[in-house]
């Protein structure tokens, strides 16, 4: 069983489930991938069509050929001699044009072996969906649809009846011990450990990859002062609204790291025991900070920013996110309970 999917960290469960499949002869035309983004869904897609092509090696290299720039600028990327195609969303969504370009191709696809992968297949809009639904229903026996998604419930049922469903879960702890142990290229920013890394990528290696990049080391400094801000500026809005993020993903590793902050000041309002704590470089300013988030201000504000996470997870304008954050918050902070019910 190890290394089935040689690429993908954890989802022993998936990768049993699929490899029993094929040896069975019994793998659907239709497998949706769906769980949290960073999971390895569309790398485990990508290893299951080198496997169904029989072409792993040239379509891993060429895979590997291929800016990160060339991935995002090809709306239709065909590989491994055009027997694996992957559309994945122009800008916030899939296009029609794009299904009608595989559906173009398909109709001349010899007895080979194919593999259509749709990436954030919950961005189809309903005409695109449609147009995938009629494919669906009378799949060709040599051709294979992967359908990958971080939110189930936005595709369309008719969709979601069409094909397997293969969840995605975060690594145990077990499983993200060994895959921090091994691989070379994790430093681990200032004042954080393995358990800190756990904690704030929740067992998502993708995230792990990201907080341990370049820039990382600032983070906590940043969500301090963020709390900081909310907490003791009389206009946090004012001070806080003007602050820009390139990239979605960017503003979402922000947003985990104000997350991971507030649970330490949650932890010392509580219980004002700092063993716990886990951004160790910040929790001077977190202890100062405590006894302002005491009692049911510091529980609503953990949830208005769980639900900002959900929200950047489906897409929702990051600007309009960051907004409600902020007037949220600091209508918590001054005990507004009207307002925020």
């Amino acid at each position: 069983m190890a290394g089935f999917f040689p690429r993908v960290e954890g989802q022993e469960k998936v990768q049993k489930e699929i490899k029993r499949l094929l040896e069975e002869d019994r793998l659907p035309h239709t497998l949706i991938f769906y769980g949290d983004e960073g999971l390895g869904k569309t790398t485990a897609a990508l290893d299951l069509s080198g496997i169904l092509t029989g072409k792993a090696e040239k379509l891993m290299n060429e895979l590997a050929e291929l800016s990160e720039e060339e991935r995002q600028k090809t709306p239709v990327l065909t590989l491994a001699d055009e027997q694996v195609w992957y559309l994945h969303p122009v800008g916030m969504e899939l296009k029609i044009e794009q299904f009608r370009t595989f559906l173009s191709a398909m109709a001349s696809f010899d007895e080979k072996p194919h593999v259509c992968i749709i990436d954030e297949a919950q961005t189809m809009m309903d005409p695109v969906a449609n147009a995938l639904l009629k494919t669906l229903e009378e799949p060709e026996g040599n051709i294979h649809f992967i359908l990958i998604t971080h939110d189930l419930d936005a595709l369309l049922p008719t969709i979601i009846s069409r094909g397997e469903r293969f969840g995605f879960l975060p690594l145990s702890e077990n499983d993200y011990d060994s895959f921090i142990h091994r691989r070379k290229d994790i430093h681990f920013p200032r004042g954080m450990d393995e358990k800190v890394l756990f904690q704030l990528s929740e067992g998502n290696p993708g995230i792990t990859l990201e907080v341990c990049d370049e820039g990382g080391s600032a983070q906590p400094e940043s969500a301090m002062d963020f709390w900081e801000t909310v907490t003791g500026s009389d206009r946090p809005f004012s001070t806080l609204s003007s602050m820009e993020f390139k990239e979605r993903k960017d503003f979402l590793k922000m947003l985990r790291w104000i997350l991971l902050v507030g649970r330490d000041i949650y932890v010392l309002a509580e219980t004002g025991n700092p063993a716990s704590l886990r951004c160790v470089t910040v929790a001077a300013r977190e202890k100062r900070i405590a006894p302002f988030w005491q009692g049911e201000k510091g529980e609503e504000a953990l949830l208005a920013l769980k639900t900002a996470e959900t929200a950047v997870a489906r897409y929702i304008n990051i600007k309009n996110i960051w907004d409600m954050i902020l007037i949220t918050l600091e209508h918590i902070q001054k005990g507004e309970k009207e307002w925020i019910r």
